[in-house]
């Protein structure tokens, strides 16, 4: 495939004439990573926009100073691109980008792209706009995955008889920010009799088939392009899953940008359902003792 249909298929450029996607290819470099290179490191000085072709790159922040745990902010795949903050105002890269796939990508640096600009005013702004179009949109994700996280923190503070009570209070929480019609159903697992049990159900569509079956060890990850499979563990041991369907497809954008925030979800009722039981056997504990000292 030559350069300019692989120019084609990408968003960005799907208004510009052959002739234009010519000369524009002058001013790139192609790169390729293998599967878990790191492309650029956090707060490493950089002026380049990278423009997936193919592959898949995940771009995380660390948690920790020594860089060995990440959370990943989004997963990006062919047609996006990458670092247009360092290329336009020159700042540090807030965060790291790997490639999680073997990834073919396009390079354009700050000087080349701006002097593609001035050569030619007309499509240079047309992309540059097009570009800011796809930041503000990713703007607008972030906002509402922050007031999401709000509301659940605000959930974290209260008191909850269970892990189910919990899982039932988030889930209902989170379908607000769900854009589209969504099928939830959520699941606590019980240790005694290893098995999941529901404990939260919502349809708001009639499905077209029978609803999927959880398995025995459910993994967090598309099922297809309208559902998603959460699964929640911490400390070793499962906790809870959850099936959300929507009633239309979702795009490849759509789907990365929402297991970014399932992800988050589950990290969430991780930490916060082992701490419920926690304390709910220190409430058993001390009804015990309360009970043996009365005797």
């Amino acid at each position: 495939m030559s350069d300019i249909e692989k120019l084609k298929g990408i968003p960005l450029f799907k208004n510009l004439p052959e002739s234009m996607l010519a000369e524009f290819s002058g001013y790139f470099k192609q790169v390729s990573h293998a599967a878990d290179d790191v492309i650029f490191k956090e707060k490493t000085a950089g002026d380049a926009l990278y423009i997936i072709v193919s592959g898949e790159v995940v771009i995380e922040k660390a948690m920790d100073e020594e860089g060995k745990e990440f959370k990943t902010l989004a997963i990006l795949s062919g047609g996006d691109f990458f670092g247009e903050m360092a290329m336009i105002e020159s700042q540090p890269r807030f965060a790291q980008a790997r490639a999680s796939k073997d990834a073919a990508l396009y390079e354009v640096n700050r000087q080349q792209f701006f002097s593609f600009i001035k050569e030619h005013p007309e499509t240079g702004i047309s992309i540059f706009s097009a570009i800011m179009r796809t930041v503000s949109r990713r703007l607008q994700h972030t906002s509402s995955e922050l007031t999401m996280l709000f509301d659940l923190s605000r959930l974290l503070l209260q008191p909850h008889k269970s892990p189910a009570e919990f899982l039932s209070a988030v889930m209902n929480e989170m379908r607000i920010y769900l854009e589209g019609s969504w099928n939830a159903r959520g699941y606590v697992y019980n240790l005694f009799n290893e098995e999941y049990e529901e404990a939260y159900s919502r349809e708001t569509f009639p499905r077209a088939a029978a609803a999927p079956v959880l398995p025995a060890r459910p993994e967090s990850g598309w099922l297809d392009d309208n559902t998603y499979q959460l699964a929640c563990s911490a400390e070793g041991r499962r906790l809870c899953a959850a099936v959300f369907e929507r009633s239309e497809k979702l795009s490849a954008v759509e789907k990365n940008n929402l297991a970014t925030i399932f992800n988050t979800i589950s990290s969430i009722l991780g930490s916060a359902m082992v701490n419920i039981e926690h304390q709910a056997e220190a409430a058993m504990m001390e009804k015990l003792r309360k009970s043996k000292n009365t005797i």
